[in-house]
């Protein structure tokens, strides 16, 4: 494995790095997620990857992205980023000259992992990818499960209430409504509205739209009781969907990675009393670039087990 360029899209944010061959990322960017038009989504990927590939010699680039792909090249349908039936790997290629490898976002995060995480010495994982919505990856005897039409692993939208909050799938009561940062950031913001004294209306300075996923934590640190409420609540549905998936899979280890495991122990010190016994979880050592270096390793991972590469 040489130089090769991850490209990890987000609902809000495109990581971007060179990762070497021991898994280091050596040149890093970022920039915000277009979501109203694909081609210059693209575009500003590209505009990236090709002074990145010249620069560092690369001929591989990664991309992982949310939603569901087909045959590893076009993104049939992704729910928080409006380019359905996109033929990625194609336009890419075209425009860069590489070889490009495409799979969903949390599956990169889960690559990630398992070769440069907290999953190198596991055999069975589950990684949640905690952003705009909420994804999961899946390793069986280290193997991923990419199941039916590589559709497994959308964790976001299994049901915790039946009768709860409308998700953009269509269904009510996803996990990610109630797991994921933007659900986390509404209820703050919700909360802080209706509490006008608080420690964390005031830190956003009477706006609440400078509340961010941070502040709440920076609140609670001062004594703001609003803030641990809705961090608690918050804590309470992530490990909701954290023991209903131990029941079904039964993984040595959970891994969190993305938005708020930047705040480290105190998740998984305020996850410990609502998790049942046995069930593991851990903050990715990768300090948030679990999916960008999973991007860079997908055909690494293909090679481990001979899956189609589906290169151009």
């Amino acid at each position: 494995m040489n130089n090769i360029i991850g490209v990890d899209i987000g609902g809000t944010n495109v990581d971007m790095g060179v990762v070497r061959e021991d898994y280091e990322v050596i040149e890093y960017t970022r920039f915000k997620t277009k979501k109203d038009s694909v081609s210059k989504l693209l575009e500003d990927i590209c505009s990236v990857v090709i002074p990145l590939a010249e620069k560092y010699d690369c001929k591989v680039i990664g991309i992982g992205s949310p939603g569901r792909t087909a045959d590893n090249r076009t993104i049939i349908r992704s729910g928080n980023i409006p380019y359905d039936n996109t033929p990625v790997v194609d336009i890419v290629a075209e425009r860069t000259g590489l070889e490009v490898y495409l799979d969903n976002d949390a599956s990169c995060a889960l690559y990630g992992e398992k070769f440069a995480g907290a999953g190198r010495d596991v055999s069975n994982m589950i990684v949640i990818t905690i952003g705009t919505g909420i994804g999961g990856g899946i390793m069986i005897d280290r193997k991923t499960y990419h199941g039916y039409n590589n559709r497994a692993g959308e964790i976001g939208h299994f049901i915790i209430d039946i009768n709860g909050r409308p998700c953009s799938c269509g269904l009510h009561g996803c996990f990610e409504q109630y797991a994921s940062v933007k659900a986390f950031i509404t209820r703050a913001k919700i909360a802080a509205v209706q509490n006008k004294n608080s420690i964390l209306f005031k830190m956003a300075g009477g706006n609440i739209e400078n509340l961010g996923g941070r502040l709440p934590f920076r609140a609670m640190a001062l004594g703001c009781e609003v803030s641990e409420k809705v961090i608690e609540e918050y804590i309470y549905y992530l490990a909701c969907g954290i023991n209903s998936l131990s029941k079904i899979f039964q993984p040595d280890l959970f891994v969190l990675t993305g938005g708020l495991t930047n705040e480290g122990e105190i998740i998984t010190d305020m996850l410990k009393p609502h998790l049942l016994d046995g069930v593991e979880v851990k903050i990715s050592p990768l300090k948030g670039k679990a999916g960008l270096i999973g991007a860079a390793l997908i055909k690494k991972e293909r090679e481990s087990y001979a899956l189609p590469l589906e290169k151009v």
